[in-house]
């Protein structure tokens, strides 16, 4: 009794054995998935309750946001208008500043200047202690 494998029939058989090893791998990829699923399951019942009131504190949530967003828009608008009044009341200031100034203060420095310089023709000695 002589038994011939042809080419083609050992093919065959190396596919079939390939077709079993990748429908052992897909089932124990399967199992795997059912397993992991069934913990997910136990975890979204063990915490249904607190997923539960999660979900129910989200409107509340969101209106406490937009309540908080308002506020705060409505600050801001507070804020810029404070820091225009400054700005007006800094450049106000800046100009009764220069005012002063051109009036006051270079008025003055001119009649030192002329005070100098009449102190300095009717000094005679030059160890004397000088006023300006």
């Amino acid at each position: 009794m002589g038994a011939t494998v042809t080419v083609g029939e050992l093919l065959i058989v190396l596919i079939a054995l390939l077709g079993v090893g990748a429908l052992v791998y897909l089932l124990m990829a399967l199992i795997k998935i059912n397993d992991a699923l069934k913990n997910i399951q136990a975890v979204v019942y063990k915490n249904e309750k607190h997923i539960d009131e999660s979900l129910e504190r989200i409107p509340r949530v969101l209106e406490n946001v937009e309540g908080i967003t308002a506020h705060v828009n409505q600050s801001m608008e507070h804020v810029q208008s404070t820091v225009e009044n400054v700005t007006e009341m800094t450049d106000y200031v800046a100009d009764v500043v220069q005012g002063i100034n051109e009036e006051v203060v270079e008025p003055v420095k001119d009649l030192f200047k002329i005070l100098m310089m009449i102190q300095s023709i009717f000094s005679g000695s030059k160890n004397k202690k000088k006023w300006f």
